[in-house]
């Protein structure tokens, strides 16, 4: 990866429909800072557009401020990675989960607060991951909780319900109506060093660079985002009523001495499953029978 000092002016990526489209107050409060900057501003029009700006802007060496939820920090971190460029990014909290920005990156979520610390805040080397095909800044799941990001996804639009109140709901419909798709996996970490080599039935396997995903849930309390180390979460599985029983505690990271929950650190990860299973990476869905995963430390620069 490397490092590029920004040589053009910056450039603002809003994402015009995260927040259910709720986005006036950064609309009016960025062209102060556009101005101030000299940057440029643009609104995505499409799937996959804030990626292709960010890797088109990285290769010119550009700084980038990205103004959106989870889905659009994706897309740029993808972007990014992509052109193989450390360019500094900023990121503005604008969506209704903000993992990412909020719960690893401590971010503020005032909009102002937010919009000010994307153009000036300290720059940080922030490690990243690769799953298969694609980069994540947060992290990656299969099992339960990629199917309950998958259904939460889907029910994005219900207009009384959102973050951690639209997850909670979600989960319940998928626990008590989906819980048979608990996958059977095998693994394999750091080439070996751990193994899984009988197939087993888990409820989840979640991999990830910081504590939290599902609007706060904190999946592994103790992930460090500069330690060049991937947190791996594995829960065994165990009768519905158990996992009702567990699920409210780990919005506070309370199931880290259940004698179900294993935790581990990797620097590589290799799952197999026999059976597509589903696989959530930043909250984006996919199908997989195999995931390769590995950490790419310290591959963001990114102002905190």
């Amino acid at each position: 990866m490397e490092t590029s000092s920004s040589t053009g002016n910056p450039l603002v990526i809003l994402n015009p429909v995260a927040n259910r489209g709720s986005m006036e107050i950064y609309q009016n409060l960025l062209p102060q800072y556009v101005q101030s900057y000299h940057a440029e501003y643009i609104e995505t029009r499409r799937a996959g557009h804030a990626r292709d700006l960010a890797q088109q802007a990285a290769m010119a060496n550009r700084e980038i401020i990205v103004v959106g939820g989870d889905g659009t920090i994706h897309e740029v971190v993808n972007g990014l990675l992509t052109a193989g460029r450390r360019v500094p990014l900023g990121i503005v909290a604008a969506g209704s989960g903000n993992d990412f920005a909020r719960n690893t990156l401590k971010l503020p979520g005032q909009p102002e607060q937010a919009i000010e610390r994307a153009f000036n805040g300290h720059l940080t080397s922030v490690d990243a991951g690769r799953v298969n095909n694609t980069y994540f800044a947060n992290g990656f799941s299969i099992g339960m909780d990629a199917e309950i990001g998958a259904l939460t996804n889907h029910m994005k639009n219900i207009p009384w319900i959102s973050g951690a109140n639209l997850y909670y709901v979600a989960a319940l419909r998928k626990l008590l109506f989906g819980f048979h798709h608990c996958p059977w996996l095998t693994f394999r970490i750091d080439d070996g060093e751990i193994e899984q080599v009988v197939e087993k039935r888990y409820v989840l396997l979640a991999v990830t660079n910081g504590p939290a995903y599902g609007a706060g849930f904190h999946i592994n309390p103790r992930a460090d985002y500069t330690d060049g180390l991937l947190d791996v979460c594995i829960v065994d599985y165990m009768p519905l009523w158990r996992v009702l029983k567990l699920f409210p505690g780990v919005r506070q990271g309370k199931h880290i001495n259940e004698p179900e929950v294993t935790f581990y650190q990797a620097r590589s990860i290799h799952i197999e499953s026999k059976q597509p299973a589903t696989m959530q990476a930043d909250g984006e869905e996919d199908h997989i029978t195999t995931v390769d995963a590995e950490i790419l430390p310290g591959a963001l620069w990114i102002r905190i």
